[in-house]
């Protein structure tokens, strides 16, 4: 990937912004005023992710290596994350299943569960593109569902009432989770106990957890401090036992620079403070106008996270200009909510959604991150316009969900320009991958 992000020509700035397609380049018009461009520079030499997960094994975070852990006939259980993650599960399973293997442990005692929480199941297709061909061959790879009638109860948690986990993942004498610490809208930050929690919890934790922490203030984005979604993530994660965790860290480009492994909590403090510096990014001005690619999510309502940090950034009643993929089209009963939620009109509509949320109910039936996306996209939609800028699959989508819609982004800036000529903006390459550093805090929800 070009690590040039912006770049002034003749009257013109050039700016760059990640696709997994390839990199789109635009210029932006002489009279708008480029304020910031949200990315750090990663590291100019990297090390092959294989030595990278070896030397994580080598030296685990406050905890016994695996080799003290593991004997033949001792049970394991490897819960990885889904495709809404950029983990590379596919890379790191073989030299940590070799790892297993070599303490004794029998291919036939080693079960891989995809940590999926509420999200669809993935296909066969996508289990062999996420754990690789000859993985899928040699283990027992199932989705969690956290509907099942086999998940076992763990205890209580106040607030809670009872919690239930995969039967699978309890059942094992040795219980591992795999995935990425990245920025995340609510939990403050991924990975580390979100492989548990939701990762696999039963729907009724999901949905309690969710729908009771998602409008403080204190639930957002890059911040665990009091913050309540994180906190009770932690707590309902901590009634799994999980024996050991390896997580990915990530750069601005979306590439790994270091992998941690050790105590399922020791690793997420330890790569919380090494993702702040790899991907925080103290603010100077907030801006008329922000433009953010999705990238990497495509996989239905993820592609609106990024939202929120261009939220972060941007003036209310500014613009925001989200660049999005799609890996496939979003579901009807999702946009059909959209209409029902305008048919109310502005105020009630609000009133319905605190309603709801205070009373722990989701908004629409259904997997939770589309109430999530949904709540998000109402109350950005609210401060903010928004510009959907993506292939013509999602022009209605966009309509429906109450946006404005662009073919590509030159077509997006000409538009806007023939409402105000002379604009401030903030440039945010890849959505996922950082987290703008506000003072004072940001309320977009909350009180």
């Amino acid at each position: 990937m070009n690590r040039e992000m912006s770049r002034a020509g003749v009257g013109t700035t050039m700016v760059t912004l990640f696709r997994k397609k390839g990199n789109l380049e635009v210029d932006l018009p002489k009279d708008w005023e480029l304020l910031q461009t949200l990315y750090k520079e990663g590291e100019k030499a990297r090390r092959p992710l294989r030595d990278l997960i070896e030397e994580a094994l080598d030296h685990p975070n406050d905890s016994r290596p695996l080799e003290k852990m593991l004997k033949p006939g001792i049970r394991v259980a490897i819960v990885v994350d889904d495709g809404t993650r950029p983990t590379p599960v596919r890379e790191l399973l073989p030299p940590l299943l070799k790892r297993i293997h070599q303490c004794g442990v029998f291919k036939k005692d080693v079960d891989i569960v995809i940590g999926v929480g509420t999200h669809r199941p993935l296909s066969q297709k996508e289990i062999e593109e996420r754990c690789g061909k000859e993985v899928v061959k040699a283990y027992r790879i199932q989705n969690h569902n956290a509907r099942s009638g086999d998940l076992i109860r763990m205890g209580e948690v106040p607030g809670f009432g009872t919690v239930s986990m995969n039967a699978t993942v309890m059942e094992a004498d040795v219980k591992i989770t795999l995935g990425s610490i990245l920025p995340h809208v609510h939990n403050g930050f991924g990975g580390g106990p979100k492989g548990v929690m939701p990762g696999i919890c039963d729907f009724e934790t999901v949905r309690k957890h969710h729908l009771k922490n998602v409008v403080d203030h204190r639930s957002i984005l890059g911040n665990i401090t009091d913050n309540p979604f994180y906190r009770d993530c932690c707590q309902i994660a901590r009634l799994a036992s999980v024996d050991f965790s390896v997580n990915c860290l990530f750069d601005s480009l979306g590439e790994v620079f270091e992998v941690l492994a050790g105590n399922l909590f020791a690793v997420h403090d330890l790569g919380i403070k090494k993702t702040k510096e790899a991907l925080g990014v103290p603010i100077s001005k907030i801006s008329d106008l922000t433009i953010v690619s999705s990238f990497p999510y495509d996989e239905g309502p993820q592609i609106v996270k990024p939202v929120l940090p261009a939220a972060m950034i941007t003036q209310p009643g500014g613009t925001i200009f989200l660049l999005a993929e799609i890996s496939a089209p979003l579901p009807e009963f999702f946009l059909e909510s959209f209409s029902k939620i305008r048919d109310c009109g502005g105020e009630e509509a609000e009133g319905r959604i605190r309603e709801k949320l205070r009373c722990v109910e989701p908004i629409i039936e259904g997997p939770m991150d589309f109430n999530m996306a949904l709540i998000l996209i109402f109350f950005v939609s609210k401060k903010y316009r928004v510009v959907l800028v993506a292939d013509e699959v999602l022009r209605e989508a966009a309509l429906r969900m109450g946006f404005d819609y662009a073919p590509d982004l030159l077509g997006a800036i000409q538009e806007t320009k023939k409402q105000k000529e002379n604009l401030t903006v903030n440039l945010i390459p890849a959505g996922g991958y950082i987290f703008p550093l506000i003072r004072g805090g940001f309320r977009l929800m909350g009180s």
